[in-house]
């Protein structure tokens, strides 16, 4: 997953923990999905009387936001994801710019029904940042509506049908000679099967302990392998002729989708409420 997806995750799964009173550790600037980071704060968008937007800050960190949502009540996080349907450039071509790809939120969910939905804003403040922390990351409370419907996609179909997406996708490759990407597809497939020595992602600090079971650590971690979307020289540089570039686009397509739905589903199993 790339670091967009990652931060929302991690602060998804981190919220739930802090909620539940399971963790009590510093987020920021310690956690992995923070590394090139330089300010993580959250605003509210309000409008004014002229009609005009209004941004109040209510936490200039992460660790005082997980605070801000204990006191407001909030009962737990859930983190979702939906298609941007832009007819001029697929989610899985743009998902390589920062604000592209499909539309991430957190949902905060309070126990009246209501919800409050976040979504981020990222800006590079200083190419030459100390450390590379080059980004300053906005989360803005955007909406405050009736809280979405429960997913009921469980871990077990979300995982099996992940695998048989790798498994196409790996195959494709292999026979396609495309070199680091199968290698990529198939530390994905030997994570998901648990496989003795396969390798955990880049970031392994996207939940606390006890916060997730053992098949939405596994997920999260083959979806680290299997997100190859992105970025000059990724996959979706790659290009086929006739029958094979069908096959190509279709195969992509499918992990994509779901790479997108397996990473909300494993996150969200930080919240076992309702």
């Amino acid at each position: 997953m790339n670091g967009t997806n990652a931060q929302f995750v991690s602060l998804t799964c981190h919220g739930n923990a802090i909620l539940r009173g399971l963790m009590t550790n510093q987020f920021f600037p310690s956690n992995s999905s923070c590394q090139f980071c330089d300010r993580v704060n959250f605003i509210e968008i309000s409008k004014t009387f002229f009609g005009k937007s209004k941004e109040t800050e209510v936490a200039d960190t992460p660790d005082k936001w997980f605070a801000y949502l204990k006191k407001t009540g909030v009962h737990g996080l859930r983190l979702n994801t939906s298609p941007r349907n832009d007819p001029n450039l697929s989610d899985r071509m743009s998902a390589g710019f920062v604000g592209g790809g499909e539309v991430w939120g957190i949902e905060a969910v309070y126990a009246n029904g209501q919800s409050s939905y976040w979504q981020s804003r990222w800006e590079v403040w200083n190419k030459n940042a100390p450390d590379q922390r080059i980004w300053r990351v906005t989360y803005g409370r955007v909406a405050e509506l009736k809280s979405s419907s429960v997913n009921t996609i469980g871990l077990a179909p979300i995982r099996n049908e992940f695998q048989d997406a790798l498994q196409e996708i790996h195959d494709f490759a292999l026979r396609n000679n495309c070199g680091g990407f199968t290698e990529c597809f198939a530390k994905g497939l030997a994570t998901l099967a648990r496989t003795p020595g396969a390798q955990r992602g880049f970031h392994q600090d996207l939940a606390p302990q006890g916060s997730l079971s053992s098949d939405a650590i596994g997920i999260l971690d083959a979806c680290q392998h299997a997100w190859i979307f992105g970025g000059m020289g990724s996959w979706n540089d790659m290009g086929f002729d006739g029958e094979e570039g069908k096959l190509y686009d279709r195969v992509s397509e499918r992990l994509f989708r779901t790479l997108n739905q397996a990473i909300s589903v494993a996150a969200n199993d930080s919240y076992p409420i309702g």
